[in-house]
């Protein structure tokens, strides 16, 4: 608390509280310093969903009523499609890959086959934190001369084999969530980062309800800025992210090796964020899961089921989405279970758990 009461105190000195202050200042430049070897830039957004509004609005220019479609996953969280209807565009979705839980190659081939240049823009996702091919995301931009934004809202702390951050030395935008779920947590808010910092000039420009200079709009904008107290809050966190991160990691092995029968997401990554640690029960099925999870539940361990349903079998984007077949996305989503994972807890604790987790798996077998 003492750093932050220090922050604060600078924040009332100044007077100011918003409108990218001095604070928040320093916060873009030790992210992109911190996280991403200071390649690029960032900006600060007040949350993660208007950061994806922005950067896909920004990514795709004017609309074009020929170019309609938002390809991304549809194993992910509402946001991302929301994020593209804002736009006006038809989010596509696609079927992921069984072991890694991303947006399955193939999947996303034959969508770009059958849509081709109808596709505005490819949002691929960083599901729970694992790393996307960027090579691979390069020529489909290229086959359809699409836009890629990355959604890349649960990456803040995954790191690549050179020590940086997911997305880092990328011009193409990739945005963070700073929520108070993540491991990188504030209240609220998230940043976009891209290598070009014109790219993150104009960002920040539409974040500030398209004003330049002055009071003028000169681009479409809305108001997405980061207040100063949000912004302190994240200088403090960003200076203990790699401990919450190895700390996660830590816990996330001993769950792997305490329930050799669930499994969980192959991700090809040197260390990876994780918000809770995502598995599949070990047999397919809902109702099992289902009655899993409420034993669990009986048993005091709150385990949840993210993203289930995904974005193909929710209400409202079975009326709005388009999407290939989804096979590979419902049997994961009938199998997913979220379990608890957070700083407090110790390898002990996931132990006890783990153990309880099993007991109640293995009565649920004998059912």
């Amino acid at each position: 608390m003492g750093e932050l009461t220090e922050l604060f105190r600078e924040i009332e000195a100044a007077g100011r509280f918003s409108n990218y202050g001095p604070i928040n200042q320093r916060l873009e430049r030790a992210l992109a310093r911190e996280l991403f070897g200071d390649v690029g830039a960032c900006v600060t957004v007040c949350n993660a969903t208007l950061g994806l509004m922005l950067a896909i609005r920004q990514a795709v220019g004017e609309p074009d009523p020929r170019r309609r479609y938002a390809l991304m996953p549809a194993f992910t969280f509402a946001a991302t499609a929301q994020a593209a209807l804002w736009c006006g565009l038809t989010p596509l979705l696609c079927d992921i890959d069984p072991e890694t839980w991303l947006a399955a190659p193939g999947a996303e081939e034959e969508l770009v086959a059958r849509y081709g240049e109808d596709i505005a823009v490819v949002v691929p996702c960083t599901t729970f934190g694992a790393p996307i091919d960027f090579a691979h995301y390069d020529r489909l931009a290229h086959a359809t001369g699409a836009a890629i934004v990355v959604d890349a809202a649960a990456a803040v702390g995954s790191r690549d084999h050179a020590g940086l951050n997911l997305g880092a030395g990328q011009a193409r935008p990739s945005v963070f969530s700073m929520h108070a779920t993540k491991p990188f947590a504030t209240l609220e808010g998230g940043f976009v980062y891209s290598a070009d910092p014109e790219r993150i000039r104009d960002l920040r420009a539409m974040a500030n309800f398209g004003f330049v200079a002055g009071r003028s709009a000169v681009m479409p904008g809305l108001n997405a800025k980061l207040n100063e107290v949000t912004a302190a809050m994240g200088l403090a966190q960003l200076d203990r992210l790699a401990g919450i991160v190895a700390h996660r990691e830590a816990l996330a092995a001993a769950y792997r090796a305490a329930l050799p029968d669930f499994l969980f997401q192959r991700a090809a990554v040197a260390v990876q964020a994780h918000v809770f640690l995502p598995a599949l029960a070990p047999r397919p099925g809902r109702a099992g899961r289902d009655a899993f999870i409420r034993r669990a539940a009986a048993a005091g361990i709150e385990i949840g089921a993210y993203y289930d349903p995904h974005l193909g079998a929710q209400p409202y984007f079975r009326q709005t989405c388009r999407s290939g077949p989804l096979p590979m996305a419902d049997a994961v989503s009938d199998r997913m279970l979220s379990l608890p994972l957070h700083d407090a807890m110790t390898v002990a604790d996931v132990q006890r758990v783990a153990a309880a987790l099993r007991a109640i798996w293995l009565q649920e077998v004998d059912r």
